[in-house]
């Protein structure tokens, strides 16, 4: 619900990170997901990233085009590389109980090249309205086993 219109809204329901994902048949397959800490050995090299959007469609937004925007930015907000966009429409299958909300899952699968070791943001957008927001931390290997 967008409460201070008293209507309803499409909802980022999760973003999360993973070394690599996939979205078949409306399932979510992932490897490696979830971090908030990624290990990078040389800096300069790109490094792969799938990011996880699920989204919570309300019954009354059915049947529309809802547009996504994903980018990575630095701890001072600054966009790495390109932005990426995507859409999603949900219809209403048969069976489906009236007022029931619907969930779209995509995955954005890229390489990205950091500009240094420290903070930064993956920044889910669903039409120009709702946000969601997940911090991980690009850290030097400390040498030590496991590390």
């Amino acid at each position: 619900w967008n409460k201070a219109m008293g209507i309803e809204d499409v909802e980022i329901d999760f973003l999360i990170l993973a070394d690599q994902a996939e979205v078949l048949n409306g399932k979510l397959y992932m490897m490696g997901g979830a971090w908030d800490r990624r290990m990078i050995r040389d800096i300069k090299v790109p490094v792969g990233i799938s990011m996880v959007i699920g989204v919570l469609v309300p019954w009354t937004l059915t049947n529309q085009q809802h547009s996504l925007q994903i980018k990575l930015v630095d701890g001072d907000g600054n966009t790495i590389g390109q932005q990426a966009a995507a859409s999603i429409a949900v219809g209403r299958p048969i069976g489906a109980t009236a007022g029931q909300s619907f969930r779209a899952m995509a995955v954005i699968n890229g390489s990205w090249t950091l500009p240094g070791y420290g903070a930064y943001s993956a920044i889910v957008t669903v039409s120009d309205r709702t946000e969601k927001r997940v911090v991980f931390y690009a850290v030097e290997p400390s040498g030590e086993p496991g590390g």
